[in-house]
Order: C-alpha cells, then structure tokens, then sequence
C-alpha cells in the first residue's frame, strides 16, 4: 500500500493521475478529504515485560506511522485526536518527520504534550483535551449504603500475557483469591465485565480471561455480563461500587458515575488520566499485583469510597466540559479545511 501510494505520487508530480493502481484502502483514503486517526495509544508503546511482545509493539507502532504517512503522501489532512504519545525511541526521528506534517494534534495527557515537544514535533496545530470518552453524556448516580456492595472487574487477557508477563494460571489464582475475599468479608456482588469481545488475535476478548476466573471461584455469588452491546457493559459498569480494570475507557465510564476504579496499569495512558483526575494512588503497577498487596489497596479505596467519589466528582465537570470544547474546537477546524 505504501508503494503504490508513493507511486501515485510520483505521477502526480508529472501531472498523470494513475489512481488505478489503488487497492481498497488507498481508495478509501483518496475519496476522504480528511483522515481522522483515533488509535489512542497507537503512538504509545505499552510497557510490556515479553520481548517479544515489545518488539511486536513497536512495529505496530511503526504501522501506525505508515498510515499517517500514507494519507499525507496522498496529500490528506491528517488530525489526530485523542491519543497519548510516549516512549517511541527508534522511532521518534521518523514520528517528528511525519508528525510534524499533520494538521492537527489533539493529546489527552500532559506528558504527551511535553513529550512532542521533546522530540520537536512543533509545526501542527497541537493541543490538549481530555479523552473522547470524557464527552459522554451518563445520568448522575445516586450511591447508597446497601447490604451487598457490587465490585466490578473488567480485565485484559492481552494485558496479563503479554504486559504484565505474568502466566494467566498464575493472575486467575491472584484475582481469585482477592475476589473470594471480597466475596467472603464484605458480603460482595462480583461483577465480570468483558469490555473487548475479540479482535484479530485470540487474547483480544476479555472473555476468554474472565471465563478463567469464573471457573475457579469457589464463592458462587459472581456472574459474568452475557451481553455484547456497549449500553450493556456501560450498565454493568453503572452498578458498581469499585470497578477493577485493565482498560482506559472502562475506567473513564466509572469515573463519569463516579464511582472509584482500581486500574491495574501497564501503560502511561493510565498515569495519564489518573493525574487529570487527581488520584494516581488508585493505580496498581505490576509490582503490585498480589494478593496482598492488591487486598489493601482495594481496601483503601473501599474505607475511603466516600471521599474519592467527592473528589471524583469535584472534578468530572470540569474534564467533560473540556472534552466538549475540545470537540468544538476540532470540528470548527474540520469544517476549515473542508471548505479551503
């Protein structure tokens, strides 16, 4: 795809059009009159603990570059909107070449702003807004002290193999142990919430890990949400007193009800949010992930619930009215280059 674009370039250059060189995804991209890229953390390589897995990170990293640089060889705006950019080492010289040829850059997290400017990306319109997702529009929740707390987990098949490095035997035991705990002390409602239900690799679907845990629980108040539409996870999610996850979006609809998420972390995405929102001490690193230690920091969040949904929501307006404006502000830009 790559050739055939720089190819339709050259002759473009000569004046000849030889657009019927296209395959499927260039003629896409020709017939758009601008590209939109929402990979997220597409330009942000997690931080895995497989070699393998990290080398294989990079070059989707190096794939993502491509496709921006494709549009532009097509001569494409190109916006980029609500990603987190970080750590792309090797890559950084080839990401300030092409990133500095875009239109538009639109970073969810301070530390991908500083990050551009590190490594001399300076040239498109570059800004900071909250995450997408902070623009949904969710009913108030209104908690109130029941008998039966509901815990939530949504956790990452992908995240435990190949971030983490941890044997998924091994994770299952750690998060069983914990939610039978849970089950046992505090009388809870456990919640398995998959959020990614499959993808071009078998470790995208949540379900395959959550399907582990339910198999070896021995505490038989815990379900696994069936459904497989967004509204049915944003529910679940909805009834949760904690919500345990591995994943950006899920944490953010759990912020939005205010309801304080335990974010086992693998990427800077996470610090990222979790210092817009003013709670870093709610992330888990890897070094974490224990029984033990993932038990007292449940339990911290549980004896403080009341002060972090405060501060949750002290703060959630604020970030999704800047998630909104930063909407207004791309698509008054959108419109700008449509109409030139």
């Amino acid at each position: 795809t790559l050739i055939r674009a720089i190819l339709w370039r050259i002759f473009w250059e000569l004046g000849i059009n030889v657009t019927a060189i296209f395959n499927e995804p260039l003629k896409q991209y020709y017939e758009a009159d601008v590209i939109m890229d929402l990979s997220g953390d597409g330009l942000c390589p997690p931080q895995s603990k497989g070699y393998w897995y990290s080398l294989s990170k990079v070059l989707f990293k190096l794939a993502n570059l491509i496709s921006i640089a494709i549009a532009l060889i097509l001569k494409k705006k190109v916006f980029l909107y609500s990603i987190s950019v970080g750590n792309l080492s090797l890559l950084a010289p080839l990401a300030k070449v092409i990133l500095n040829n875009v239109t538009l850059i639109a970073v969810r997290d301070y530390a991908s702003l500083e990050y551009l400017r590190k490594i001399g990306v300076t040239k498109p319109v570059i800004y900071f807004v909250p995450d997408a997702a902070f623009s949904i529009k969710l009913p108030r929740k209104a908690f109130k002290n029941r008998d039966t707390p509901v815990f939530g987990f949504n956790l990452s098949t992908e995240a435990v193999q190949h971030l983490h490095g941890f044997k998924i035997q091994h994770f299952v035991r750690i998060m069983c142990s914990l939610i039978d705990y849970l089950s046992e002390n505090l009388g809870a409602k456990i919640l398995l919430i998959p959020f990614s239900l499959g993808g071009p690799f078998r470790h995208d679907d949540d379900r395959i890990l959550l399907g582990e845990l339910l198999k070896n629980i021995v505490r038989k108040n815990v379900s696994i949400v069936r459904g497989n539409s967004l509204s049915s996870i944003i529910d679940a999610i909805s009834e949760c007193d904690i919500l345990v996850t591995m994943r950006m979006h899920p944490a953010i609809i759990s912020l939005l009800y205010g309801t304080p998420p335990l974010i086992l972390s693998h990427s800077p995405k996470f610090h990222g949010l979790m210092e817009l929102i003013g709670l870093k001490d709610l992330l888990c690193d890897p070094t974490q992930i224990n029984h033990e230690s993932l038990k007292e920091k449940f339990l911290y969040i549980w004896e403080n619930r009341c002060e972090i949904r405060s501060h949750i929501e002290m703060k959630i307006d604020f970030l999704t009215s800047l998630s909104l404006k930063g909407l207004e502000r791309m698509a008054l830009m959108l419109r700008e280059v449509i109409k030139a």
